[in-house]
């Protein structure tokens, strides 16, 4: 009888392991695939891609959120399922930075009935006429971290390698590092080692085409119907106090504007948030946003990247205040999109 037990018991143990293995190597264990099959017969669902918990935790607070029976761990994610309004959300957290963003859209949009993603969290500020806690919506958007770096004494007449082939371009435009040396004398301006940085698009690949036929884009526009949606939470009243004695100097407000910017870059630098803003034309810069369905982007200002005036360093004063109005903006824009204008067009 003891060595029954002790047999069952190591065939429990080894199963265990068995569907460990698989979840740890991609492979969807038979009580997940069940899982999954059962949340897309409530579907479509709107994904939500939130960056971290701190940014997760006022919605999964907030009245309008109604969490669901279901949650379905995957891959080191968590899927939320639950309704905003009378919409099906489901919900994710994807960690930091562009890598873990891509990962956890992509396995958000295969595993379930995904209609459309909404990004948000919070952002560094490129943008001098927007202030804290102000939520910007980007039109566009780019992945401004794929650079060709180039070598010493070649200028902006000079091909970059593997240009004549299609790989790199000179079309978007350059950052030239020796124009920021400060605090030198008798220095040729053109004089610095790290010479020029060139700015790429992303390579893609149609989903619905000639697979291995490669595309290039730079500014990916948000889905149009979402945008002219967000236009309605421009006169969203949000919070302008962290307590009775911590408030901005400016009361907050949500607003559509022309570009924002992901990168798996923590910018905290008054000069290259200067460069971007007047190279791009770019308001929230962020690290965690990437879809390629219909997607919106709502990112609180939580910080002027790299300091701003009585509110610098603001972003860990801060970050809570808009960590909060992102989610509002979030809830109000969900709202909008479940009306039925909005369901009947």
């Amino acid at each position: 009888m003891a060595i029954s037990k002790l047999f069952l018991s190591l065939v429990l143990v080894f199963l265990v392991l068995i569907t460990t293995l698989e979840e740890a190597n991609g492979a969807i264990s038979g009580k997940t695939r069940k899982l999954i099959d059962m949340a897309n017969k409530k579907g479509p669902y709107l994904g939500l891609v939130i960056p971290n918990l701190f940014e997760m935790n006022p919605l999964l607070q907030h009245p309008s959120y109604k969490p669901g029976d279901l949650t379905i761990d995957y891959a080191g994610r968590r899927f939320r399922f639950g309704h905003i309004d009378n919409q099906p959300v489901v919900l994710v957290m994807t960690g930091l930075a562009m890598l873990n963003a891509g990962i956890t859209t992509q396995l958000l949009l295969a595993l379930f009935n995904v209609k459309g993603v909404v990004h948000y969290g919070i952002a560094g500020n490129a943008n001098p006429s927007l202030n804290i806690g102000d939520v910007a919506i980007p039109q566009y958007c780019a992945h401004t971290a794929l650079w060709n770096w180039q070598r010493y004494g070649d200028g902006a007449e000079n091909e970059l390698p593997l240009e004549v082939n299609g790989d790199y371009t000179r079309d978007i435009g350059y950052l030239k590092i020796s124009e920021y040396n400060v605090n030198v004398t008798n220095c040729n301006s053109h004089n610095n080692l790290l010479n020029n940085i060139w700015y790429q698009p992303e390579e893609v690949f149609p989903v619905f085409g000639t697979p291995e036929e490669r595309q290039h884009i730079s500014w990916v526009p948000v889905d149009p119907r979402y945008y002219a949606i967000a236009k309605k939470l421009e006169g969203l009243k949000l919070e302008g106090c962290l307590n009775a004695t911590t408030c901005l100097s400016h009361p907050p407000k949500a607003t559509r504007v022309h570009r924002g910017t992901s990168a798996s870059i923590y910018l905290d630098n008054a000069a290259y948030r200067s460069f971007i803003y007047n190279k791009f034309d770019v308001s929230p810069v962020e690290m965690e946003s990437a879809a390629n369905v219909p997607y919106i982007i709502i990112r609180a200002l939580s910080d002027m990247a790299g300091g701003g005036t009585s509110e610098s360093n603001e972003a860990s004063t801060f970050i809570t205040l808009a960590a909060t109005n992102s989610v509002e903006v979030t809830v109000q824009f969900i709202k909008q999109l479940s009306s039925k204008k909005y369901q009947d067009a």
